[in-house]
């Protein structure tokens, strides 16, 4: 039997899929993030090869099992020269032993997420999350992305994004230079912290985590969802933000006239009135054959088909 290798090598966690040549899941498993931005490369390879090696042992078919195809979607995969570091990544001295050398494929995460959501010819992905990311392809298999630089460079239409802005206005209705907000109650209650001072040893005081920043987007669309205006101004601009990243792919991709799938992924979509729907309104009102689509199927399963597709 022919054994296909999918991963998703997230910021978070990896997730390592076997199937067989028809997309029939084996065996998987999971370990921590192999993102080398997030963890470094030496994590990123004992994670990777920890996910790898975990789904081996749950297929139950013997150590020495061969990978006919396998493809890797890596987070932190943003400019070309990352293709090095992931090469090293995944061809360490014990994973690469069980890859068909000729039949290897490395990507972005947001290739296998946009293969996972949609089948269709024309396709984008936009993700909403702890980061941001839009990503699209047509069907001349021309592909295009923009955002998804980080926090400092671009980030926008992401929970990070958000949530700073959110910091931001407390501390700016704290000095008196903004608005009161509802923000203000619910942040301090978040951290257990009796002022706004107590904000800035919460922030300063461990080093600097993305992730742990991220936090306060549910907080934000709980705040709006309650009538606060600083909230709602917050959210609606990181949802044209979106747009406008959305907007950027159709049009390096020449897809403004034409039928094209636009799949969903990440927390700030759950926050329908005030972000998701605001995209979706944006969007219908500038292309007439938009399908929106959130990402329901596991991203890794866009490895595995990915994988089988290389045979």
């Amino acid at each position: 039997m022919e054994y296909i290798l999918g991963v998703d090598g997230g910021g978070t966690k990896t997730t390592a899929t076997i199937a067989g040549t028809d997309g029939g899941v084996i065996a998987e498993s999971t370990s921590g993030a192999s993102s080398f931005p997030s963890v470094g490369v030496r994590k990123a390879i004992e994670n990777l090869n920890r996910a790898v090696f975990g789904a081996i042992e749950n297929a139950d078919a013997g150590s020495n099992m061969m990978f006919g195809s396998s493809c890797f979607g890596f987070a932190g995969f943003n400019i070309p020269e990352d293709i090095n570091v992931y090469r090293e990544i995944v061809g360490n001295d014990k994973l690469k032993k069980c890859l068909n050398q000729r039949r290897i494929l490395i990507y972005n995460d947001t290739r296998i997420g946009l293969e996972a959501g949609s089948s269709a010819p024309n396709k984008i992905i936009i993700i909403a999350g702890t980061g941001s990311n839009c990503f699209g392809i047509n069907d001349n298999g021309e592909q295009a992305g923009s955002t998804g630089w980080d926090h400092i460079l671009a980030d926008e239409g992401s929970g990070y994004a958000v949530s700073v802005k959110a910091l931001r206005a407390v501390m700016r209705a704290y000095d008196g230079r903004g608005e009161r907000t509802m923000l203000t109650g619910v942040i301090l209650g978040e951290l257990g912290l009796e002022d706004e001072t107590g904000i800035v040893s919460w922030i300063y005081g461990k080093p600097f985590s993305k992730e742990r920043i991220s936090v306060f987007a549910k907080p934000v669309c709980k705040c709006a969802y309650g009538g606060d205006g600083i909230s709602r101004k917050i959210l609606y601009g990181e949802a044209m933000e979106s747009v406008l990243s959305v907007i950027t792919i159709a049009e390096k991709l020449k897809l403004s006239k034409r039928k094209f799938d636009l799949v969903l992924v990440g927390g700030l979509f759950k926050c329908e009135k005030y972000f998701k729907d605001i995209v979706i309104a944006g969007l219908e009102e500038r292309f007439d054959g938009i399908c929106f689509k959130p990402l329901v199927a596991n991203p890794v399963e866009g490895a595995v088909k990915l994988a089988i597709d290389n045979l």
